[in-house]
């Protein structure tokens, strides 16, 4: 199956390309405004992890758009695409239906969900999301580790007050943007994480027996 290259794909890489690579090299933010620096990121983090709720102002966004799946894999069945959007904030989940219109990305939430915040800023640093940030991994560049797909992408996007302050993304559409070995098995980790606790919520209710 030929997967188109994901809208959503082209509307992160044309932002990331956004930020110039001297703002990458002095481990600086990913976004056009406000620019925090990675070891701000981390405090606001461990503010999070310490107080036990998402910092005031933050919302955790995730997504991804896959195909191609491993048809020689076995074991349990795979869609033949995986979609999926979704956000994160200091007591809700939402389900989120994305699209990019006159150069902006909108997002509209379209079901929520209620949900404990909790745990999210110690997944982010369990997850080591400032540090594959700043590509330093080891081993080949390798995507979607974990997925039984082959093209598409996958993004996380941590967004405070307004600004992204971090932003972790693969693609191999047509563009490509990869993580050496050691880091896209921690996004891969790190993206499941998060993604599977909005999953669980949002998943069908079994039918009661009559």
């Amino acid at each position: 199956m030929k997967l188109e290259f994901p809208i959503r794909a082209l509307a992160l890489l044309a932002g990331w390309l956004a930020v110039s690579g001297s703002v990458w090299a002095d481990q600086g933010s990913a976004t056009q405004g406000k620019k925090l620096k990675l070891e701000e990121v981390r405090l606001l983090l461990e503010k999070g992890r310490a107080s036990g709720s998402l910092p005031e102002g933050m919302i955790i966004r995730l997504g991804a758009c896959l195909g191609e799946r491993d048809e020689q894999a076995s074991g349990e069945l795979v869609p033949v695409e995986l979609r999926e959007t979704w956000e994160f904030t200091s007591n809700q989940v939402h389900r989120v239906e994305y699209d990019y219109k006159d150069g902006k990305s909108l997002y509209h939430r379209v079901e929520s969900r209620p949900f404990d915040s909790k745990n999210l800023c110690r997944d982010l640093l369990e997850g080591r999301a400032t540090e594959i940030l700043v590509k330093k991994g080891r081993g080949p560049e390798v995507g979607f580790v974990g997925t039984r797909y082959r093209r598409g992408s996958r993004d996380l996007e941590v967004v405070w007050n307004g600004e992204t302050v971090l932003n972790l993304f693969e693609t191999n559409g047509a563009f490509l943007h990869f993580y050496r070995e050691s880091d896209a098995r921690a996004f891969g980790a790190l993206y499941e994480r998060l993604a599977s606790q909005a999953r669980a919520l949002f998943k069908p209710k079994a039918a009661e027996p009559k």
